[in-house]
């Protein structure tokens, strides 16, 4: 019965661990998001660069629904420092597999929603926005 016990206890333990473990990792990707978000709502280009990874690629669809691509320098390099916009990002979902995770996300702004969904990698320790795709719809006219 003792052994039973403690090989119970050690279960939880380990799970409790695990559960935390997989709690920080999660709070360390929405801070990363949280970043991007922040930066380009509140004209803080250092907050996205520091989010996105210098090989992130952006990839949406333009008017015509031509696939449109933009380089993480090109799209960081059109934020304006100190320029607020009146844009509200939340995150919908986190998927995580080790150090790999994806997120959704939705941006409210000029009348539209935009969705993205960002890969992000764990590299040295910290989570980073890797490749971020978007669509947008209009929400009102």
């Amino acid at each position: 019965m003792k052994l039973a016990f403690r090989v119970l206890a050690a279960t939880f333990a380990f799970l409790a661990v695990d559960g935390l473990a997989a709690d920080c990792e999660l709070g360390q990707i929405e801070a990363t998001v949280e970043k991007y978000f922040e930066g380009t709502s509140k004209g803080k280009p250092q907050l996205v660069r520091d989010a996105f990874l210098p090989s992130l690629e952006v990839q949406y669809l333009g008017e015509n629904d031509e696939l449109l691509r933009r380089t993480s320098e090109d799209y960081i390099g059109r934020i304006e420092a100190g320029v607020l916009v009146p844009r509200e990002g939340r995150i919908v979902s986190i998927d995580i597999s080790g150090k790999a995770a994806s997120v959704k996300a939705e941006i409210l702004w000029n009348g539209r929603r935009y969705t993205d969904y960002m890969l992000l990698l764990k590299v040295e320790g910290e989570w980073r926005i890797t490749n971020k795709i978007a669509v947008w719809e209009v929400i009102h006219e």
